[in-house]
C-alpha cells in the first residue's frame, strides 16, 4: 500500500505537495486508453475499474480488476512516460486519486515524504514478481499445464475460490472457453481436481 506508515495530516500534505487530484468516473468511462500517455499514477479510492488490451483481431484480454481501496495502478507507464499497452474503464461509478508520478519519484529523497518512496519501490517489486508468475502461465508447454500452474498460484491449502466467470478466466489464459471446460471437466474425472461452481479443490 502506497501510504503505508503515512500520517493522516502527513497524507494530506502530500496531496498539496504533489498537486494530486481526484476524479469520479461513471460505469464504462474511460480512465485512459491503450496507446495513449499519462503522467498520473492511479490510486482507487471507491469503486471498481478493469483494466484490458484490444488485439489488432479485435479479440480483448483482461488484464486485471481492481476493487480493493486504495489498489495503485498506471504507475509504471506513467513513470517510464510510455503509452499504455491497454486500457482502463470503471466497471461502477469509482473515485480515483490521481497523483503526478514526477511527484512520486521525488519523494524517494524527501525527508517528510521517503515512506511513499519505499512503499512504491516495494510495489513495483512485487508486481514485478507477480508478472514473472503470470508469465510460467502463458508460456506453459500444454493447455493442462497451463490451468495447473495458474491454480497452483491461486491456491490457498489445496483450495482456489476464483473470483470471476469461467468465460473471464479463460479470457485471463488467453484460451477458448471450450477448451477450458474441456480440460477442467477431463481432469475432474481423472481425479486431478473437484469442482464446485467457482471452487476447486486440488487433488493431485
Amino acid at each position: 500500500m502506497l501510504f503505508q506508515g503515512i500520517s493522516p495530516e502527513d497524507l494530506q500534505d502530500f496531496i498539496l505537495w504533489s498537486n494530486s487530484v481526484t476524479a469520479t468516473y461513471g460505469p464504462g468511462e474511460c480512465i485512459f486508453q491503450q496507446g495513449q500517455k499519462s503522467s498520473y499514477t492511479y490510486i482507487l479510492l471507491k469503486g471498481k475499474v478493469e483494466v484490458d488490451h484490444l488485439y489488432l483481431s479485435g479479440n480483448r484480454t483482461i488484464i486485471a480488476t481492481f476493487t480493493k481501496e486504495n489498489s495503485i495502478f498506471g504507475e509504471v507507464y506513467s513513470l517510464l512516460s510510455l503509452p499504455f499497452d491497454y486500457s482502463c474503464h470503471a466497471k461502477e461509478e469509482s473515485l480515483i486519486l490521481k497523483i503526478p508520478s514526477a511527484s512520486l519519484l521525488k519523494t524517494i529523497d524527501h525527508e517528510k515524504f521517503h515512506p511513499i518512496g519505499a512503499n512504491l519501490i516495494q510495489i513495483l517489486a512485487f508486481k514485478a514478481y507477480t508478472l514473472n508468475q503470470r508469465l510460467m502461465v502463458q508460456t506453459a508447454p500444454s493447455l493442462r499445464e497451463k490451468i495447473l500452474r495458474d491454480l497452483d498460484q491461486r491456491q490457498v491449502q489445496g483450495r482456489v475460490d476464483l473470483p470471476f466467470t469461467r468465460e473471464k478466466w479463460a479470457e485471463i489464459l488467453s484460451i477458448p472457453r471450450p477448451s477450458l471446460s474441456r480440460e477442467l471437466s477431463k481432469m475432474a474425472e481423472e481425479g486431478l481436481i473437484s469442482i464446485h461452481k467457482r471452487t476447486i479443490f486440488l487433488l493431485f
